[in-house]
């Protein structure tokens, strides 16, 4: 970073919590930051709070889909919502989508990247291969899995019978437990990278003094893990945790691109309960229910995400 950037948004950070620039230059810095942030604020606001406010407003009408008349119902769209079975059924798919997915992206990312931390041979080789699977489109990704598990034309059904392990091919994104199964298998595979990434990321600024001082007193592999090496990978663990979740929380293509919700719902998590509500049985007001519902999930979720980041932080200092 340079100096007159580091200039320009001390200037903003004083001005944030109520210091005035004393200095011309500083003036000068904080009105180029100044600058330089609204059109982040503008966007923020065009593409995120406007459709917010707007999906708020309308869970709170009937609205005739093919005229779109608005009539006010209060919160009838919410009563009528949290009535119905499947609603409760795609908050449970959604847990286990989001919980499963989560955990094991963490326990895999982390120890890949404690792996390709250590001084191995074709590392780098190995650094730029684990990041693949992200950089695939989930359109390609969904596609793709789909043909493997395809009963007729699948690898994936022939490598079974192969070493005898069924007798004959299965229709796995068929049936409900094993459709929602291979989503989450397939979730897991393209986001672990992204864990690697932010946890490697942290493992290269781990001061190396603390590790050869933690030596130089008989610390063994797994303490030095746990008293240095973790505490120090904590905050930016929590950090992604929270992105990981918001981002899986409101998966929709990964999900809906391999069973389209289906089979009997079976893919069903709230944001394809979202789309199949608004399109399919054509009721606009409980879809924005649905998505308020679930930025109030997400909010608590993140307030609690945040307070477990400060008292890591405070630990670490």
């Amino acid at each position: 970073m340079s100096a007159t950037t580091r200039r320009m948004w001390t200037s903003l950070r004083q001005s944030l919590r109520g210091e005035r620039p004393h200095s011309t230059q500083a003036r000068k810095d904080y009105r180029l930051a100044v600058i330089m942030v609204i059109p982040a604020f503008i966007l923020i606001i065009v593409f995120a709070i406007l459709p917010m406010l707007e999906g708020l407003y309308a869970s709170f009408f009937q609205i005739e889909s093919a005229t779109l008349k608005m009539t006010f119902n209060g919160l009838q769209n919410y009563v009528w919502l949290l009535s119905k079975s499947l609603f409760w059924k795609s908050l449970w798919r959604s847990f286990v989508w989001v919980s499963t997915t989560t955990f094991f992206q963490f326990v895999l990312g982390v120890g890949i990247s404690l792996l390709l931390h250590q001084e191995l041979k074709g590392r780098n080789i190995a650094r730029g291969m684990v990041l693949f699977p992200y950089l695939i489109p989930a359109i390609v990704l969904s596609l793709t899995w789909r043909f493997i598990l395809d009963p007729t034309m699948g690898v994936f059904n022939r490598m079974l019978m192969d070493f005898g392990l069924i007798q004959r091919p299965i229709a796995f994104l068929a049936k409900p437990n094993t459709a929602l199964l291979f989503v989450i298998i397939a979730g897991i595979w393209k986001y672990t990278p992204f864990v690697v990434m932010m946890t490697l990321a942290r493992l290269q600024v781990i001061p190396i003094e603390l590790e050869e001082a933690a030596r130089l007193d008989g610390a063994n592999s797994w303490q030095l893990f746990r008293y240095i090496t973790l505490p120090w990978l904590l905050p930016v663990i929590i950090v992604t945790l929270l992105l990981r979740t918001i981002w899986t929380f409101r998966q929709f293509d990964i999900v809906y691109l391999f069973a389209f919700g289906g089979p009997l719902f079976g893919t069903t998590t709230l944001p394809v309960l979202v789309r199949y509500l608004a399109f399919d049985a054509q009721k606009i007001g409980p879809a924005a229910a649905t998505a308020t519902l679930m930025l109030i999930m997400l909010s608590l979720m993140s307030w609690g995400y945040f307070a477990l980041y400060s008292r890591a932080e405070e630990k670490l200092s």
